[in-house]
């Protein structure tokens, strides 16, 4: 059985690798229309639900109390959002491992059980700490435990394009013998390894 727990911690601390050498926020990234502050942007949105949902709060719960930090997040600067980062890391942390995977978290689909909601943040944060760390032109890796572990998931998850809206198409030519599981895992995201990092 995967433990997403341990993943999720290194995906975690992907982050302290990545964040330090951000020296152009404005920089494009692989997420289409993205730059590097709008990708921690995301990232750092997407943390600030977690505590909530696991909670138990709906998603119009946990939105009402998030009003006015979300709205201060997108003023943010890049600066701004790594400082967020750092203070999120340990309520998140203490919020996932305090919940039984086994429960169920409100999401924006539907309910859902606790440890779906966990490998997708994870496989959230492995990408988008990729997406920052090529955007500044340095190919990040994950390990292979992770790489295994994103690759089983978006298999799984994005199998039917179930969120067009979020991801590009697959890029062909990464699910061969021989490719590594993370660009077989980013290119079913719709990004395509061979073209990054950025010059």
């Amino acid at each position: 059985m995967t433990d997403w727990i341990t993943l999720q911690s290194r995906a975690v601390d992907l982050y302290d690798h990545v964040l330090p050498m951000i020296t152009d926020w404005d920089a494009a990234a692989p997420c289409t229309e993205w730059t590097a502050r709008e990708v921690l942007a995301h990232v750092v949105d997407e943390q600030m639900w977690v505590p909530g949902l696991l909670a138990g709060g709906t998603v119009d719960e946990v939105a009402g109390d998030l009003e006015d930090a979300l709205r201060r997040l997108a003023e943010a600067t890049g600066p701004d959002l790594v400082a967020y980062w750092h203070t999120l890391r340990a309520p998140v942390a203490a919020a996932w491992r305090g919940t039984p995977p086994d429960d169920e978290v409100h999401l924006s689909y539907g309910r859902a059980p606790v440890v779906h909601y966990l490998a997708q943040q994870t496989f959230d944060l492995a990408v988008h700490a990729w997406d920052l760390s090529v955007s500044q032109g340095v190919d990040l890796s994950w390990g292979d435990e992770l790489d295994r572990a994103v690759l089983d998931f978006v298999r799984a998850d994005l199998s039917d394009d179930p969120a067009p809206e979020l991801f590009a198409g697959p890029v062909p030519g990464f699910d061969g013998g021989g490719v590594p599981p993370r660009h077989a895992a980013l290119a079913r995201t719709g990004r395509d390894p061979s073209a990054w990092p950025a010059s």
